[in-house]
């Protein structure tokens, strides 16, 4: 295969996790420019890849301006912007030509994402969407044994998105994902457009076409606070060094997901003194705000049911806060049922036992194939190769997320939310 250049739009976590191959295999991908406001980031990626200044924008008008004064910079676009901006940001890239690999969610409305389909194909575009779970060894190798017909048909599928204490609080109680109206995401779109899109995938032989959903901002509100709670954890709270969601614990103590806990800080956080990581978190950092009292507009708690076309079902559920991070799938076939955790990457395979009248188990371990620097259990690894590999022309995976591929996950999420809010069953 021939080298993949692409131009990097929005030089944050996810950028940098794909662009790991530019680094380890260059003879695959180079980063051939950079967009991003932040001139912080964007020497930061200028030195990591090798970007030289002529190639580094602020905006996405000035690459394209640049590209319209000298010719084509790159093959593709790694579109890694917040949620809000990736209509904006899409469809400048895609009427030039330019294939491109979007951040998930694409948009939260259809109107919007039929618009950026109609846009890739119209300029002869390759896009795919970041469902980077599908990639996993783990859901890949469900997949395969689905499509080995080992378990029948598929009956129903249950799966559990568990967002853990630290993960809810960095992203989605006090994080950037925290409110709808600012990021231009649901929690469910947000979060679960992932198992969403899964669901659909496993269960490719048809396509979903009722939801029904409740859920709701009923636990981490306000008037739910721990009595005495103050503001700012470590400001005026005497449950700092109790409460499961006290910043002490989360970010002094333990550091966890520091690349969003430490962004409101114009620095690399890996250079960020303790002392000024304390000192944010008592003034102005949002993290250091109690997490009852955060203005967060989002459910903490989400369920779905779907049905598809040929009367098999699917249940969801997404929880903020819960002690154990994990997802969990389950699968009923008609000829067996498949169990497992993403988390572990191991499921268990059960099959029917005519000489006993009970049941086999066969546990089915994948945790060698992920690599231990990916963020997605192997996912982040998968879908940059098949990114390069589609543009070169080659053969794609089973895991292909294609636009056109890709669309029922997400009407499927604006399905579920009317239905939340509207509380009726939504035809999809």
């Amino acid at each position: 295969m021939k080298q993949v250049k692409v131009i990097i739009v929005g030089n944050g976590d996810r950028a940098n996790c794909y662009c790991k191959l530019a680094l380890t295999a260059p003879e695959l991908l180079k980063v051939a420019a950079i967009v991003d406001p932040s001139e912080r980031k964007l020497a930061e990626g200028a030195q990591r890849y090798g970007v030289p200044p002529d190639h580094c924008f602020t905006s996405v008008d000035e690459c394209i301006r640049y590209h319209e004064r000298h010719g084509r910079i790159a093959d593709g676009v790694l579109n890694c912007t917040m949620d809000e901006l990736h209509y904006e940001t899409a469809i400048p890239f895609l009427q030039k030509g330019y294939h491109m690999l979007l951040e998930k969610p694409v948009v939260n409305n259809r109107a919007q994402l039929l618009d950026i389909q109609r846009t890739a194909e119209e300029n002869g575009c390759l896009l795919m969407v970041c469902h980077v779970l599908r990639y996993t060894p783990f859901f890949r190798a469900i997949k395969e044994i689905l499509l080995r017909g080992e378990i029948g048909e598929i009956i129903h599928m249950e799966s559990s998105e568990n967002v853990g204490v630290a993960h809810a609080s960095n992203s989605y109680i006090r994080g950037k994902w925290n409110s709808a109206e600012k990021c231009g995401s649901s929690m469910l779109l947000a979060k679960c457009c992932h198992d969403l899109d899964l669901l659909c995938w496993l269960n490719n032989g048809t396509e979903p076409e009722r939801v029904a959903s409740f859920g709701g901002r009923d636990f981490l509100v306000p008037e739910k606070a721990p009595e005495g709670a103050g503001k700012r954890c470590l400001v005026d709270c005497p449950l700092a060094d109790s409460c499961m969601y006290s910043a002490k614990s989360i970010y002094v103590l333990n550091d966890r997901f520091p690349w969003y806990s430490w962004d409101c800080i114009d620095k690399d956080y890996r250079e960020i003194t303790k002392e000024e990581k304390i000192e944010s978190l008592k003034t102005f950092n949002p993290h250091g705000l109690c997490a009852y009292g955060t203005g967060s507009d989002i459910v903490d708690h989400q369920t779905l049911i779907l049905r598809f076309k040929n009367g098999s079902t699917a249940a969801h559920t997404m929880i903020q806060g819960t002690v154990i991070p994990r997802r969990l799938m389950r699968i009923v076939g008609t000829r067996g049922e498949i169990e497992g955790s993403i988390e572990t990457s191991k499921f268990t395979l059960y099959k029917y036992d005519f000489e006993t009248a009970g049941y086999t188990a066969r546990e089915i371990d994948v945790a060698a194939q992920v690599a231990e620097s990916d963020n997605h259990a192997g996912g982040d690894d998968g879908i940059i190769r098949d990114f390069v590999s589609m543009i070169n022309g080659g053969e794609t995976s089973v895991s292909c997320t294609k636009i056109q591929d890709s669309i029922l996950g997400h009407t499927c999420v604006y399905a579920a939310d009317a239905s939340m809010v509207k509380q009726e069953e939504i035809k999809i």
